[in-house]
């Protein structure tokens, strides 16, 4: 009995023959998704549907372009003392020409990149050419996936881009190539201090499954040395980030990311290895928290029920909710805490498509519709449970909304009146702008209204009257009174509907 089901337990990893017409189908469909999600975002862009983290982002990527420091933004300051985050910095040679367009563009050909490796992988496992684009394609619209490229109102974070490199990574370890699988890692490393995090897990995966794949063969030939040498340097590596991110000088804007944790009151961790004594004397708390919880029903639902073949990955992969825990901030789902998880679904959900896919090409007819039946019920039953768990407007992706929070009529509104600050601002003069009015300034030297202290005095003002962020309100007569901003020193220009142009008087 055990024999003829042990192929759903297992992998059957392949060597990878040359391309065919299925690749190359995979590669035009991956084009086409590139092109897709990119237009999708542009729209938004241009709807005034982002606010935030693109445009410090934007910032971050050129600022050693422009002579202004390493990672540095009009926001945080040094963002170096935050985050240890050095693959922004090549994505300078885009956003530097482009601007927030650029790094929407990256994110965009990440997606195609996610499915075209997605598909490969499977073919790798041994799923026939035909099924690879469609299995990869299902896992790519599930809700969680759509959620989890949408962005929705920040549009860009450098952790939409981590499962697009995992699966890259995943591919090398599974064909036991050490040199790419060692340069993929330290890409991925690259990301940001807990994105070590994502590349142990897919070494971990590789491992098992390469392991898992060759029973009869001594063990010196199952063991995955690739997987092994990828997680030590995954763990080696984040101390190290730390303390790169813990030597920067903090600002008053920019404090150390050990101080930014919501489990434990700012300043008592002295270091980042009291960073690690503390999460070690709090193993249990972590463990029985409603993170935890959470990601174990996100985990069932979002394979689609394929963890269910490789039930251990429930206990292996549980560290990838440690930034949640310590962050304490009811925010898993957001990319920037879930990107780990997002790539350990990718892998297991690859991984269990492709035990199903061999199950059903090896079986009887009988068997082969059980098992298709089965599967398809409980990946129905999975999907609508993603859809639970996502926001309203993840829902809405689907119907191609954008996330804009304005009428089409204001957005002309806008356009119409900011105009005018495009063709009269210089580029180097400072501006500040309602939270989402950022658009108008992505390429510009953008100052944040509430992080004014120490900032040079803004020449030109961005407002919306009735923005949704309340504190970044501005209308001709009032303004955020923290700002520090008197609007007495500026003339207004003109006015359309909620918005007003406002200029700092000579």
């Amino acid at each position: 009995m055990w024999r003829r089901w042990r192929e759903m337990f297992t992998s059957n990893v392949t060597v990878a023959g040359p391309w065919d017409r299925s690749d190359f189908i995979a590669l035009t469909l991956a084009v086409f998704i590139t092109l897709w999600v990119f237009a999708l975002k542009l729209k938004t862009f241009y709807d005034l549907g982002y606010s935030g983290d693109l445009f410090v982002n934007v910032q971050l990527a050129r600022s050693w372009l422009e002579g202004r420091g390493f990672i540095q933004d009009n926001c945080y300051g040094n963002y170096l003392a935050i985050h240890s985050c050095f693959l922004i910095l090549p994505l300078g040679l885009i956003a530097k020409p482009f601007g927030a367009p650029g790094l929407l563009f990256v994110l965009a050909a990440s997606v195609g990149v996610t499915y075209f490796w997605a598909t490969r992988i499977l073919r790798l496992l041994g799923v026939d050419g035909r099924v690879a684009p469609i299995a990869a394609g299902v896992v790519l619209i599930s809700p969680l996936s759509v959620f989890f490229y949408q962005e929705a109102g920040h549009g860009f974070e450098a952790e939409n881009l981590v499962p697009a490199l995992c699966l890259m990574l995943f591919y090398f370890l599974l064909q036991r190539r050490m040199i790419a699988s060692i340069v993929m890692a330290i890409i991925v490393i690259s990301v940001k201090e807990d994105a070590p995090i994502a590349a142990a897990m897919v070494a971990i995966v590789a491992g098992v499954e390469t392991w898992i794949s060759s029973p009869g063969e001594p063990a010196r030939s199952r063991f995955n040395w690739s997987a092994a040498i990828t997680l030590v340097l995954s763990f080696s590596a984040i101390p190290l980030l730390l303390t790169i991110s813990w030597l920067q000088q903090p600002t008053m804007y920019a404090r150390h990311s050990v101080d930014r944790l919501g489990v434990a009151a700012p300043g008592t961790l002295s270091s980042p290895e009291a960073l690690f004594v503390f999460v070690a004397s709090n193993i249990a708390h972590w463990l029985g928290s409603s993170v935890v919880r959470q990601w174990l029903w996100v985990m069932v639902v979002g394979t689609l029920g394929t963890v269910l073949l490789r039930p251990y990955y429930l206990v292996i992969g549980v560290p990838t909710t440690l930034i949640a825990w310590l962050m304490n901030r009811n925010d898993f789902l957001l990319a920037y805490r879930f990107f780990s998880t997002e790539t350990l679904l990718w892998c297991v959900t690859l991984v269990g498509f492709a035990s199903i896919a061999q199950t059903v090409s090896n079986s009887s007819r009988r068997k082969r519709t059980a098992v298709l039946i089965t599967a398809t019920v409980i990946a129905a039953l999975a999907a609508s449970a993603q859809l639970a768990l996502v926001p309203w407007f993840a829902r809405r992706a689907y119907l191609l909304c954008s996330t804009s929070l304005y009428s089409s009529s204001e957005r002309r509104e806008a356009d119409s009146l900011f105009v005018r600050y495009r063709r009269e601002g210089k580029p180097g003069e400072a501006v500040i702008a309602s939270s989402m009015l950022f658009r108008y300034a992505h390429d510009r030297n953008l100052f944040w209204l509430n992080r004014l202290h120490g900032r040079p005095v803004p020449i030109w003002i961005l407002g919306d009257s009735a923005d949704p962020y309340v504190p970044f309100r501005i209308s001709a007569d009032t303004i955020n009174a923290g700002s520090g901003i008197r609007l007495e020193d500026y003339s207004l220009l003109d006015r359309c509907g909620r918005f007003v142009l406002l200029r700092k008087r000579e």
